[in-house]
């Protein structure tokens, strides 16, 4: 069975992961930039696009692991949630 440890834990993970992701590209890019290479814009926006990217990342951490742990019904609700953040990012 999927303990609410293990849950958390997936979810701690994700977040994590995502931060240090975007925190790492961040920083690539303003070395780069700052060293006057044209890649650093580029990672920039890298960066504040996984950023961006991290809480969706959730989502979907959320939708697994309610449908791992036997709770369809909060799983469809995260899914829902999930596709309203998808069309408010295609309507801006």
């Amino acid at each position: 069975m999927f303990s609410e440890k293990d849950f958390a834990g997936l979810i701690q993970r994700t977040l994590l992961s995502g931060v240090f992701l975007s925190l790492g590209l961040i920083f690539t890019g303003f070395a780069f930039l700052v060293s006057g290479s044209p890649a650093g814009a580029w990672l920039l926006r890298a960066g504040l696009s996984a950023l961006l990217l991290t809480p969706a990342a959730r989502v979907v951490m959320l939708i697994y692991g309610y449908w791992r742990g036997g709770e369809p019904y909060f799983a469809l609700a995260s899914f829902i949630v999930l596709a309203l953040l998808a069309v408010s990012l295609l309507v801006s």
